[in-house]
């Protein structure tokens, strides 16, 4: 079975997470495979929007496959520090990228959704970063959320790993339009199909006015997140919580901020 589903609807590209009885959780060859996948979407003149979405009624998706993780850490591989907060080259994309969220976005799941450019989502959606629990830092999230809520309800989210209803995300801007469940693709098709039928020269550039805001100091960000992030896995919980997670039972973390 493949785990992104790919299907092209006229000028419109539409992107499924497959992996329903996992709650479309992300291994490391699918967050791979989103960046070959929307690099070819940027390559294609005739595909002008994409669409992410995930698989069934339950989950858009719930972040790293945390199985696979703990199956990882302590290997010698790469610790999880994001190189950029994006997701797959996602917000990078000069072409709109709208996620339509069709249950709950965790961790990596929400990060896809706030790396896109709207979000429709269904009435059964949350949106939740539960890093924290495992013993990391939110690479995308802590950079990204806070420049598209209030910085109090970003805080919350980030600190108490709490979720955000799809009501409060639709009240808070973080989401543009709320829709029943059954009627989430025909909406985010006819965005899409919408924002096709303008100029995409005129899109292309009210895309990056748009992003240069939003992104400003996003570089002198993300190299004080690496610093930060780097300390924090010195403390060792990287390996504690997705292993507990995995064990099923609660973590043990270490109880002091690792110095350097």
């Amino acid at each position: 079975m493949t785990d992104i589903l790919t299907e092209k609807h006229g000028r419109i590209t539409v992107f499924t997470l497959n992996r329903p009885d996992q709650r479309n959780s992300l291994t490391r060859a699918m967050r791979t495979e989103i960046g070959e996948l929307v690099r070819a979407f940027n390559a294609d003149p005739e595909q002008y929007v994409a669409i992410f979405t995930g698989a069934g009624d339950k989950a858009f998706s719930a972040g790293a496959d945390l199985k696979e993780m703990a199956s990882e850490v302590g290997s010698g591989d790469r610790l999880p520090v994001s190189a950029w907060p994006d997701i797959g080259g996602i917000s990078d994309s000069e072409k709109p990228i709208i996620a339509a969220v069709n249950g709950l976005a965790v961790a990596g799941g929400c990060e896809i959704a706030i790396s896109c450019d709207i979000r429709i989502a269904s009435t059964n959606a949350w949106f939740g970063l539960s890093e924290v629990k495992v013993g990391v830092i939110a690479g995308v999230g802590v950079q990204v959320l806070p420049r598209l809520l209030p910085l109090g309800t970003a805080m919350d989210m980030l600190l108490s790993a709490d979720r955000l209803t799809a009501d409060d995300a639709y009240r808070l801007g973080l989401v543009q339009q709320l829709v029943e469940p059954g009627e989430l693709m025909n909406v985010a098709m006819k965005k899409a199909e919408a924002i096709a039928a303008n100029s995409p020269t005129a899109v292309w550039g009210t895309k990056k006015i748009v992003k240069y805001w939003r992104d400003m100091m996003l570089a002198e960000q993300q190299s004080l997140y690496e610093a930060v992030a780097h300390r924090v896995l010195l403390s060792g919980d990287v390996k504690e919580g997705p292993r507990a997670f995995a064990e099923k039972r609660p973590p043990k973390f270490s109880t002091g901020w690792p110095r350097p």
